[in-house]
């Protein structure tokens, strides 16, 4: 298999494995135990904090470990709301943020926020201009990702930042997709919660992180005494150190990841608009250096990722979390793309070992499917 889905996960890097290992077997010790043992786990679940706290550069600030990258969302959603609910009760989300975003969003309105849903331009951006209309004097908290997991589309977050505190609210970032991909600057955002997770950068699953700007309010989702009272429950110990290591290796190799991933994937662009009826989504957008996403005239129709699957090469429509479902990608629609066009959508995103090889490999097989699936579509009509 040709693995061309890292936006759905990336493989554990030998060095967060190595990491691991030792809390995995005779290093079991638990980090609130007063112990020698739980000392040991307790420091390395502290060092570990300070590597991913390193993909925000040099700002200050807090960082909270969660069992995942949903949670981390969900807690720097929902847990803000709850502490900010005193002072309004308006809430304004884009209509294209992850599933866990917009389950996030549902769940604040079941709690009575009222939800302003800012959708994007034709090429999948956020426009500032979109959420300062939608700003109101009750307006605590504005949630947009700092890039589109489905079509890599980068936000103009820092000029989002600046309205909405300009406004007197709070400002959470979903930064899953981009961490370990390009540089995170929560200062420069003015964001208040940034939220990551270690398996999109070469960690384990089951590890999340939300990042706090010193003193932002926050009720947490598990009450307890781990995690500055944040987040109860034992740290997963061997998560964590591996989330750690993986962040100080994308950090170390940030640079030069954004340099080849990008040419790699301009040239594998140039190369599918030459041979195939083939739009780029967000193609004119600043994106993640790794991403691809790709739509094709409607007669190619959907399921394309399945055909893919059988000829050895892994790629998705879009969110793995949202994979079973049969409709179009709220993303593309919200954009404004048709229906019928959206079905025939595929992503490929890169990794930091993928070669010219590969991509050559599968644009044959896509190019062969393609143009069968167009030529059946013509002998019907």
């Amino acid at each position: 298999m040709i693995y061309l889905d890292h936006n759905a996960t990336t493989p554990l890097h030998p060095s967060a494995r190595e990491a691991m290992l030792p809390f995995l077997e005779g290093r079991y010790g638990n980090p609130a135990s007063l112990h020698a043992a739980g000392r040991e786990a307790r420091r390395a679940v502290e060092e570990a904090r300070h590597r991913v706290l390193g993909l925000f550069g040099r700002n200050a600030g807090d960082l909270v470990f969660t069992g995942s990258g949903t949670e981390a969302v969900l807690l720097g959603m929902v847990g803000a709301w709850r502490a900010l609910s005193t002072r309004g009760s308006h809430v304004v989300v884009s209509s294209i943020e992850h599933r866990a975003g917009i389950d996030a969003a549902l769940l604040l309105e079941h709690e009575g926020a009222s939800v302003s849903w800012v959708a994007p331009d034709t090429e999948g951006r956020i426009d500032p201009d979109r959420v300062s209309d939608a700003l109101r004097n009750d307006t605590v908290l504005v949630c947009v990702q700092h890039a589109n997991n489905e079509t890599g589309v980068m936000h103009p977050i820092e000029d989002i930042g600046t309205r909405v505190h300009a406004a007197g609210a709070r400002f959470f970032v979903d930064a899953v997709q981009s961490a370990g991909k390009v540089s995170l600057h929560p200062e420069s955002w003015r964001s208040d919660y940034v939220a990551v997770a270690a398996h999109k950068l070469g960690g384990p699953k089951g590890v999340g992180a939300l990042w706090l700007k010193e003193r932002s309010p926050l009720v947490p989702f598990i009450p307890g005494t781990t995690e500055r009272g944040l987040r109860g429950g034992t740290q997963n110990v061997p998560g964590v150190v591996g989330f750690g290591a993986a962040a100080k290796l994308a950090v170390e190799q940030l640079d030069a990841y954004a340099i080849s991933r990008t040419a790699l994937r301009d040239a594998f662009e140039a190369a599918v608009c030459s041979a195939l009826r083939s739009n780029v989504t967000g193609g004119s957008a600043k994106r993640l250096p790794n991403t691809t996403h790709l739509t094709f005239d409607p007669e190619v129709g959907p399921d394309l990722v399945i055909a893919l699957d059988r000829e050895g090469y892994a790629v998705s429509a879009g969110s793995a979390c949202t994979s079973g479902s049969e409709s179009p990608s709220h993303v593309l629609l919200a954009m404004g793309m048709p229906s019928d066009r959206a079905s025939t959508a595929i992503r490929v995103s890169l990794g930091s070992e993928t070669t010219r090889h590969e991509l050559d490999a599968f644009l044959g097989a896509l190019k062969n499917l393609v143009e069968a699936r167009v030529s059946a579509s013509a002998g019907r009509s």
